[in-house]
């Protein structure tokens, strides 16, 4: 019998024989549910994945169909409910170690995710399509001409077209995004009279450079407003978390981050580069999004793709020739994969992400080992909860540690705290270390505005350049 386009690209993203028959019918109705038709799998499968994505590796299949399975599980989340589960959203940036705890706690009684980011990550980095949900939001209050973020109108979208559930309570963090809670308001006041909210807030008032995780009081804050909102929620919903569920829920995090650690220090040592920033911000993103299928098929995702990126650099395997121009991004764009590809097309290796990139502090024992006080310290020593001058360190040491020949700022035009933010920091680190910043207007999370053909002058310009000084130092 012949198989089906679903079929095949259930076999691409490298799920077993076995595994396939009991999933793809769930894969088709979720394929459906969120609005992918059999065109845009073919188009995914045959095209857009293999032009995009490494996947030589068989790593890299099982990474995106870990990030498929989530979207089967997000197609299934008003199942849960009806069965009496407890749904539980959130928004980035947001300190995930309180939704693993929730897991640990209700166990399929509550799903967790954040819908929004999900959505965006799947739909334009796999299949190039979350235009019609942006749209939606547009034509619905969010104003096109305003730059709203896209995981915003994604979540308003979503809800509008009721492919998800309104949750129990969605805990939307206000530790950066200050559209973010406003949005959940809007929600609620404009359709969604069931759309509860918890709020978490953190005022950025530390001195410039000052080590945020270093601040009793700063820590207590924070650990204060974990407690609060877990305490809110249990009010809503029931699930209670013990310091024991927060503990295991550390170690998840701990474990995963030190994985990537380790993949990040491969790429930065290797020539030629054996993956694409790409490959490896997706590995990242879950340090800042809860799967409610949990870490185990990224965790053999990476586990493997470790193993064949040391087999690669062995052999001197490489997706640019030996020698190439590496640069370093303030974050890869997670859900515009052309942007990596195009780099390496013109001789240049993205690699590392400064912004999920486990710093050499974020790797180095916890100085609380109270569950929450740890949790909030572990928070505090992450880029999005630092203070600039203090992030601007941060990356310094990064730039150090993996000696690009560039570094990329940029793609967070949307956003007014990355915004600005990152022009300062542009200006710091290239003071201090003399590596050459480059910064390039566009968007982490959708390319309407950003087409390959806007940015393709300025890439080649920053790829010739680099290509250039490198022959010169030969």
């Amino acid at each position: 019998m012949a198989k089906n386009i679903y079929e095949e690209f259930l076999e691409l993203c490298a799920f077993e024989p076995e595994e396939i028959t009991e999933i793809l019918p769930q894969w088709i109705k979720a394929a459906d549910h969120f609005g992918l038709t059999e065109e845009d799998i073919r188009f995914a499968a045959e095209e857009w994945i293999p032009s995009h994505w490494d996947i030589q590796y068989q790593g890299i299949r099982k990474m995106i169909g870990a990030y498929i399975r989530e979207l089967i599980e997000l197609s299934k989340a008003r199942e849960y409910k009806e069965k009496g589960a407890k749904i539980v959203y959130g928004i980035i940036p947001a300190i995930i170690t309180s939704y693993r705890a929730m897991k640990y706690s209700g166990g399929d009684q509550v799903f967790v995710s954040f819908p929004d980011a999900l959505l965006v990550t799947v739909l334009n980095s796999f299949f190039h399509k979350a235009n019609p949900y942006l749209e939606c939001a547009e034509e619905h209050g969010f104003t096109y001409g305003c730059r709203h973020c896209a995981l915003n109108k994604t979540r308003i979208a979503a809800r509008w077209e009721n492919v998800i559930p309104a949750p129990d309570v969605i805990w939307s963090w206000g530790f950066n995004c200050d559209e973010g809670p406003k949005t959940d308001e809007y929600i609620q006041c404009l359709f969604d009279k069931d759309w509860r909210y918890v709020i978490s807030r953190l005022p950025h008032d530390t001195n410039f450079g000052e080590a945020d995780d270093e601040l009793d009081d700063r820590v207590e804050f924070v650990a204060m407003e974990i407690k609060d909102g877990l305490k809110q929620i249990e009010e809503i919903t029931g699930i209670k978390i013990t310091e024991e569920h927060m503990k295991k829920a550390l170690e998840d995090s701990n474990r995963y981050a030190f994985k990537n650690g380790m993949l990040v220090s491969l790429m930065s040592k290797a020539d030629p580069v054996p993956l694409g920033g790409s490959d490896i911000v997706h590995f990242q993103q879950p340090l800042g999004i809860p799967f409610n299928t949990g870490l185990k098929y990224l965790e053999e995702a990476i586990d493997l793709t470790i193993k064949e990126v040391r087999a690669a650099i062995k052999e001197g395997k490489g997706v640019v020739p030996k020698g190439a121009p590496k640069v370093a991004f303030y974050g890869v764009p997670v859900a515009v994969p052309w942007v990596d590809r195009m780099f390496r097309e013109n001789g240049v290796a993205p690699t590392v992400s400064f912004n999920l990139s486990p710093s050499r502090k974020m790797l180095t024992p916890l100085r609380h080992s109270e569950p929450y006080m740890a949790t909030a310290e572990q928070w505090l020593r992450m880029p999005m909860g630092m203070n600039m001058r203090s992030e601007a360190d941060t990356m310094i040491q990064k730039i150090k540690d993996n000696k690009p020949d560039a570094v990329i700022m940029g793609f967070f035009d949307f956003d007014r705290w990355l915004g600005a933010q990152q022009k300062m920091a542009a200006k710091i680190c290239e003071e201090e270390t003399g590596v050459p910043h480059y910064y390039i207007e566009g968007d982490w999370w959708e390319d309407r505005d950003y087409s390959p053909e806007a940015l393709r002058t300025r890439i080649e310009s920053i790829s010739q350049i680099l290509k250039l000084k490198k022959l010169s130092q030969a």
